[in-house]
């Protein structure tokens, strides 16, 4: 499942960061990354996003692909998401289609957008978490009779 299970592309980059490494920072990214170590910050255009096992992510995504096997604390945007049984997910996921496994742990909003929405941006995340709706008045027994009365 995912991007390492395919054959990567002559010309394809891959950038790892390894069990033994902590990273903190913004990597931006036209390629693809494995993450197997701890990074805390965020992930911005890249092509192919996995957090193995091992890995651990305090911070957002953006990518085409995502699959998440290991911890993540931060929210997700991408074209595809895969939540493994071993995942451990808190925060808001924003794609055109999600796969969870079972036995996996998500702790999230998820948005699931239409093809009319293929352009999808960090900042629409944060603009499209659910907002409690106002609900409508209900009319007391007392209000009501008052209703009816002034109908007469």
């Amino acid at each position: 499942m995912g991007f390492l299970s395919k054959d990567v592309k002559a010309g394809e980059y891959v950038s790892v960061i390894s069990e033994q490494c902590q990273f903190q920072g913004t990597l931006d990214l036209q390629g693809s990354l494995r993450i197997d170590g701890a990074l805390e910050g965020n992930v911005d255009n890249a092509k192919y996003v996995t957090v193995s096992k091992s890995g651990t992510v305090k911070g957002d995504i953006t990518a085409q692909g995502v699959v998440i096997i290991g911890k993540m604390t931060g929210d997700i945007v991408a074209d595809s998401v895969e939540i493994l049984s071993d995942a451990k997910i808190t925060g808001n996921i924003r794609s055109k289609s999600i796969l969870i496994e079972g036995g996996a742990k998500v702790s999230a909003t998820i948005q699931v957008v239409g093809e009319e929405e293929a352009s999808l941006d960090e900042e629409e995340i944060a603009a499209d978490e659910p907002k409690k709706a106002e609900e409508p008045k209900k009319e007391s027994k007392a209000e009501k009779k008052d209703n009816k009365k002034g109908d007469k």
